[in-house]
């Protein structure tokens, strides 16, 4: 297996007479990295069998982008099946059906420091088909978090085709209090309140609005002039008395590449123990 990480080559070891070990690598290719190893044994007449399509996985919470590399043991090519490796983290996250592990999830990304590794399996949503699929993800975040860059890191096992989904699930009582408490013109997103990247949908999402791989490039989601007052606002939630809310204007991405200018309201909300989460309500007319 040494061998295998260091050459990122699949490697081949006779163990007896009659059978073989195989080692496949699965490689993140934004760093060029081993994530994992593919490990069977196999009659050494045959052939290794190709193991479950499984990839590596890139999250780079500073710049708001998550990246997937191509998979082990699948024949089509991501784009092939018309899934971006490249997109914002709440275009990423929105392929997902977490189910109750929403907070769970959205409180590793805003995490500032430590290291984890948590373990889920989800419904990953492709265009035409739903999937199901395990994912362990590592978080290394460093101990100056102004000064380390905050990566998630992690593997991707496709393990079978799930059902589709008959219905949808109920609203829960959470759920409608945020909707009785917003007007048909509001929609609620949560954001990182250190990047301000926009990390999930609460709901429907905001029209007009470019936040999704095919539309927005490299172009950032928030005007790069109003970041200070938007960063300076967050340092005074903070500084304030819990349940406080700030009103600003700040200018979006629009799906035409233009920038307009949408009226929000931003509060911290807590996901977990000293984890907190921008919640921000867009007006858009």
């Amino acid at each position: 297996m040494i061998e295998c990480i260091r050459s990122k080559q699949i490697v081949l070891v006779d163990v007896s007479r009659s059978r073989r070990i195989a080692a496949l690598p699965v490689i993140e290719s934004t760093h060029d990295r081993v994530h994992g190893v593919w490990v069977c044994t196999f009659p050494s007449t045959e052939s290794p069998t190709t193991p479950a399509p499984s990839w590596s996985f890139l999250w780079d919470l500073e710049a708001g982008f998550a990246m997937r590399s191509e998979a082990t043991g699948m024949s089509s090519s991501w784009i092939d099946l018309g899934v971006p490796t490249r997109r914002p983290i709440a275009d990423a996250l929105q392929a997902f059906d977490l189910s109750d592990q929403n907070a769970t999830a959205l409180a590793g990304l805003v995490r500032r420091s430590g290291t984890s590794v948590d373990r889920y399996t989800v419904v990953e949503h492709r265009p035409g088909i739903d999937r199901h699929v395990h994912f362990a993800v590592h978080s290394h975040l460093g101990s100056a978090p102004e000064t380390s860059p905050r990566f998630l890191r992690g593997l991707s096992v496709d393990i079978g085709a799930a059902p589709p989904s008959i219905r949808q699930p109920a609203p829960q009582f959470g759920d409608r209090i945020a909707q009785a408490l917003t007007t048909g013109n509001q929609y609620r997103a949560i954001s990182d309140p250190d990047t301000l990247n926009l990390l999930h949908w609460h709901g429907t999402p905001a029209p007009r609005i470019a936040w999704m791989a095919d539309n927005t490039a490299d172009a950032p989601i928030l005007h790069p002039d109003d970041m200070p007052a938007a960063k300076q606002a967050v340092e005074d939630l903070r500084a304030s008395d819990p349940g406080r809310r700030i009103d600003l204007t700040v200018r979006f991405l629009t799906l035409d590449g233009d920038y307009e200018p949408i009226e929000l309201t931003i509060s911290l909300i807590e996901l977990e123990a000293a984890r907190a989460a921008l919640l921000v309500v867009l007006t858009v007319t």
